[in-house]
C-alpha cells in the first residue's frame, strides 16, 4: 500500500525553515526535496535508505522547525476585509487562501511569510500558538509584549516551552519545577491579556528565584552523573584492561614452546637488528623492498611474517612514528610489538645521535669553516636532516662565529631543533665549546678511534670528550678499546707474534 512519507505543505515548511536547521541529514536530502513536493514509499527519486531516513527524522525535523519561528510582532495577524476569496491572500505552506492571516518570521534571517490559521496549529510552536491565541482574543500588542519580557528575561521561554530544560533534575524536585512553570505560566498570561509597558518583575521574582535554584541543583546533578559515568567508564577500561592482561598471560602461557625458541634465537634477533635498522631509514616502499630481500630470513621467521606485511608496517612506521599494525592480525603480536620497540628505539636514538652531530658540527667542535659546511651537507643527507629547512643549515653554518652567551636559538629553527641545542646548551662549561657527549657507541666509532696515530693517553681523552657511557658499560668499552688500539700497534710495528707468545707465557704463569 503507497503511503505518504512527506505531504506538500510539510515539505515546504521544512525548505522555509532549512536556514535556521543545521541538520546534515536533512541537507543531503534538500535538493531531491526541492523538486519533487511529494515523497511517498513508491517514489523512485530517493534511495531506500533515505526514504528510511526521512521517515525516521520527519518529526523531530518538523518539531525543530517550528521553533525556528516566532509571530511578527508588529503585526502578528490581520483579517483580510474583503469576503470574497479571490481577494485573499495563500497560505505560504498549504497554498489556501486564507482569510486569516497570521504573520510569522524566521528567527534566523527575519524572513516573512503569511500563514493560515490551520497550519498555525499544525506547524508552529506552542509558544506560537499560546501567543496566537492571547493576540487574536485579548490583546493585539501581546506579541511585543512578550519580546520586550523575554529579552529582560530569557528564562522564561525555557520555563515554559522547553520540556527538556532541566534533564537530570531528581525526581524529587519535579513538582517544584512543575509549580515554577505554573506560577509562571500565570504570571506572564495576565501580564499579556492587557496592554501595558510595565513589566511583571515582582510576580515573577519569586518563581525565576526558584528557577535558578533548580538550575543550579539540576547542574550539580549532571556532574554527578558524568563523574559516575566516567568512574563506571575507569571501571570498565580497567575490568577490559585485566581481561586483556591475563587473555595475554594466558596466550603467552599457550605459546608453542618451539615460536619462543625462534624469539630467542639469535638467527631471529639478527635479523630483526637488520629489519629495523632498514625501517628506521624511512625509505620509498619499493627501495624498502629491494634492500629487504638482500636481507637473509630464518625459515622460522618466514612462516611468521611476508614481504608484504613488513612494507606495510615500514610505511606505518615512516608514517606514524610507530608500528600498530592493526590491519595485519595474522602477524604474531610478539613479533609486531619486538618490531616497534627496537625500531622506535633505534630511531629515537638516531635522531639523539643526529641532534649531537649537528650540535658538534655548528658549535661544539673546532672545525674550519670548509670542515663545518661538509659535515653540515653530510648530516643533510638523512631522513632526520631533511626534515629541517635548508635555512636553518645557512644559520648553522655561521652560528659559532655570531653566537655570544647567554645563547639565543633562533626562534625560526623547528622547535624540536631548539629543545634539542637548548639541552646541549645547558651542558656547555662557560668558558668554552665542547663537544655533545654521545650516550652510547658503535663498534664503527670505536675502531676508528682505536685506529688514530695518537697515543693510547690522548685516545682515551678523545673517548671521554665524545662519549659518556653508565659506567659498567663504559669499562667494558675502554678495556676493549685499548686492547683494538696495542693490537692495530703491534700489527703496525710487526710485533704481533712476539706480544702473544709473552701474553701466553703470562697467562699460563696465572
Amino acid at each position: 500500500m503507497t503511503a505518504t512519507i512527506l505531504t506538500p505543505a510539510e515539505n515546504r515548511f521544512l525548505q522555509l525553515s532549512y536556514p535556521a536547521l543545521p541538520i546534515p541529514a536533512l541537507t543531503r536530502l534538500m535538493p531531491q526535496l526541492r523538486e519533487h513536493p511529494t515523497v511517498k514509499t513508491t517514489s523512485d527519486f530517493l534511495t531506500r535508505s533515505a526514504k528510511a531516513d526521512l521517515a525516521a527524522n520527519r518529526v523531530d525535523w518538523l518539531v525543530a522547525g517550528s521553533a525556528a519561528w516566532k509571530l511578527l510582532a508588529r503585526l502578528p495577524y490581520k483579517v483580510n476585509a474583503s469576503a470574497q476569496r479571490r481577494d485573499w491572500r495563500h497560505c505560504a505552506l498549504c497554498h489556501l487562501p486564507v482569510r486569516y492571516e497570521y504573520h510569522v518570521v524566521l528567527r534566523l534571517n527575519g524572513r516573512e511569510i503569511v500563514v493560515g490559521s490551520e497550519c498555525v496549529k499544525k506547524f508552529m510552536s506552542d509558544e506560537m500558538q499560546y501567543l496566537m491565541t492571547i493576540t487574536t482574543e485579548d490583546n493585539f500588542h501581546a506579541v511585543a509584549q512578550y519580546d520586550t519580557l523575554t529579552a529582560k528575561y530569557p528564562q522564561v521561554p525555557d520555563i515554559l516551552w522547553t520540556k527538556d530544560a532541566l534533564p537530570h533534575l531528581p525526581a524529587q524536585h519535579r513538582p517544584a519545577q512543575t509549580r515554577v512553570r505554573r506560577g509562571t505560566q500565570a504570571t506572564v498570561t495576565g501580564y499579556l491579556k492587557r496592554r501595558t509597558t510595565v513589566l511583571p518583575e515582582t510576580q515573577l521574582a519569586p518563581n525565576l528565584r526558584d528557577y535558578a535554584r533548580l538550575q543550579a541543583i539540576d547542574r550539580t546533578a549532571q556532574q554527578q552523573a558524568v563523574a559516575r559515568q566516567q568512574a563506571q567508564a575507569a571501571n570498565a577500561q580497567r575490568d577490559a584492561q585485566r581481561a586483556q592482561q591475563r587473555a595475554w598471560q594466558a596466550a603467552n602461557q599457550a605459546k608453542d614452546s618451539a615460536q619462543t625458541q625462534v624469539y630467542q634465537s639469535a638467527a631471529y634477533q639478527d635479523w630483526l637488528a637488520q629489519v629495523t635498522a632498514l625501517m628506521v631509514d624511512r625509505l620509498a616502499l619499493a627501495e624498502f623492498k629491494a634492500q629487504l630481500a638482500k636481507i637473509t630470513v630464518p625459515p622460522a621467521v618466514k612462516r611468521l611474517v611476508n614481504t608484504y606485511q613488513l612494507g606495510v608496517m615500514a610505511t606505518e612506521f615512516a608514517h606514524q612514528g610507530r608500528i600498530h599494525a592493526q590491519r595485519l592480525q595474522i602477524v604474531p603480536r610478539e613479533l609486531v610489538a619486538d618490531l616497534d620497540r627496537r625500531t622506535r628505539a633505534l630511531a629515537a636514538q638516531r635522531q639523539r645521535d643526529w641532534d649531537d652531530d649537528v650540535f658538534n658540527a655548528a658549535l661544539g667542535s673546532e672545525l674550519t669553516p670548509a670542515q663545518r659546511d661538509a659535515q653540515l651537507m653530510a648530516l643533510r643527507q638523512s631522513w632526520e636532516g631533511r626534515q629541517v629547512p635548508a635555512a636553518v643549515y645557512r644559520d648553522l653554518a655561521r652560528f659559532k662565529a655570531t653566537v655570544t652567551r647567554p645563547v639565543e636559538v633562533p626562534a625560526s629553527w623547528p622547535e624540536p631543533l631548539q629543545r634539542a641545542f637548548r639541552v646541549r646548551l645547558q651542558r656547555q662549561p662557560a668558558d668554552r665549546w665542547v663537544p655533545a657527549k654521545k650516550a652510547h657507541v658503535t663498534p664503527g666509532q670505536l675502531r676508528r678511534l682505536g685506529q688514530q696515530t695518537m697515543d693510547w693517553t690522548t685516545v682515551e681523552a678523545t673517548f671521554h670528550r665524545d662519549y659518556a657511557l653508565p659506567a659498567a658499560e663504559e669499562a667494558v668499552t675502554l678495556s676493549a678499546l685499548e686492547q683494538y688500539y696495542l693490537r692495530q700497534r703491534d700489527r703496525q710495528h710487526r710485533r704481533g707474534a712476539q706480544t702473544q707468545r709473552l701474553l701466553q707465557q703470562l697467562l699460563e704463569e696465572d
